[in-house]
């Protein structure tokens, strides 16, 4: 893989000083009059054409072999245990791939990464550990197995929920990857991975807590629609939880317009998560208010909030100062216009 890295920078260095010797041979005269340069040319252009190729095989192979090689069912698991349980999942790893291939299993904690919903995954096991860790009550059976072309493997992942575990959400995936360098398709050494997130809820002094830091649309004064909600809140308690409820949104009459579905996402405990809504309609003019109406957690606590703005076509608002500029020149200039008019008809 080195090699190929290696080959792959000449190229883009070949690429460069061809580029550069290119521009200052199409500007002097003595292009046609000496063949050898043209020849020195069409070698650099070969070159390139060789070295565009391989830099794109280099690229777009390893990539598309990633993304094919592993699937796995179901993607995230949300569970409910008491101290002491063992819960038993069980995991679908599908191999993808034209040809026979050997994953291996780990488990890592992770946490909220950022706003939009990514994680972060805790890769060193001597981390030290929190109150939301799970990695370590986490086993999978097995560790490490082979899978043929275009098949599929069930694997057992067991918990065991320990007696004193602190109330509240543990979190860890269950990261499946190739064991090794293997060769995948078309001959290309790829370290394929993929995640199955664990978001689990032990019971006992559980504190449900969801403070709402803004809900607003994407812009207050749009043209036209759709119309993209954002609604930003921070998780205070100690478990996750995933506000649930709809948008209301009404007119300049106070009619309701709509009644939109908020979209559901869970927001980890110590973070803050903007879920995105949107109202997917595209003709719209004049003012509008959306109305939040939703609840979290399993006493439903409510999150509402209120938000207004306008949606008018620019080419509107030009025609509307248009009319206006033409009605006040009637208005001021009238005295002016009838006698011209009277002038037009003496004549």
């Amino acid at each position: 893989m080195r090699i190929r890295r290696t080959k792959a920078k000449n190229y883009l260095q070949e690429l460069k000083y061809s580029a550069d010797n290119s521009v200052s041979l199409i500007t002097t005269p003595l292009l046609t009059t000496q063949p050898s340069i043209m020849r020195t040319l069409l070698q650099k252009l070969l070159n390139l054409l060789i070295g565009a190729s391989f830099v794109f095989s280099l690229l777009v192979v390893p990539i598309k072999a990633k993304a094919e090689t592993i699937s796995v069912s179901p993607p995230k698991f949300e569970l409910f245990g008491n101290p002491g349980d063992i819960v038993n999942e069980k995991l679908k790893v599908r191999n993808d791939s034209g040809s026979e291939l050997t994953y291996k299993m780990l488990v890592e904690d992770f946490q909220a990464g950022d706003e939009e919903g990514g994680v972060l995954f805790v890769e060193d096991p001597d981390a030290p550990k929190t109150n939301f860790s799970l990695a370590n009550w986490v086993t999978v059976e097995p560790s490490q197995f082979t899978v043929p072309a275009n098949g599929e493997r069930v694997i057992n992942v067991n918990i065991r929920i320990p007696r004193d575990a602190e109330p509240g959400g543990h979190y860890a995936s269950v990261q499946i990857r190739l064991a090794g360098d293997q060769v995948v398709g078309g001959g290309a050494s790829v370290e394929s991975r993929l995640n199955s997130l664990i978001l689990l809820r032990v019971s006992g002094n559980v504190t449900e807590k969801v403070v709402l830091e803004e809900f607003k649309p994407a812009d207050t004064w749009q043209q036209f629609g759709p119309i993209d909600f954002t609604l930003k809140s921070r998780n205070e308690g100690n478990v996750h939880v995933a506000p649930t409820g709809t948008i209301i949104v009404t007119d300049t009459f106070n009619r309701k317009v709509q009644e939109i579905p908020l979209r559901v996402a869970n927001v980890l405990p110590g973070s803050s998560r903007a879920i995105k809504t949107t109202w997917d309609r595209k003709n719209l003019i004049g003012r509008y208010t959306a109305t939040l109406v939703a609840n979290y957690g399993q006493n439903q606590e409510p999150l509402t909030a209120t938000t207004t703005f306008y949606v008018i076509p620019l080419t509107l608002v030009w025609i509307v100062l248009g009319l206006i500029i033409i009605i006040v020149l009637l208005i001021t200039q009238r005295k002016t216009l009838k006698r011209a008019l009277n002038r037009l008809t003496s004549d």
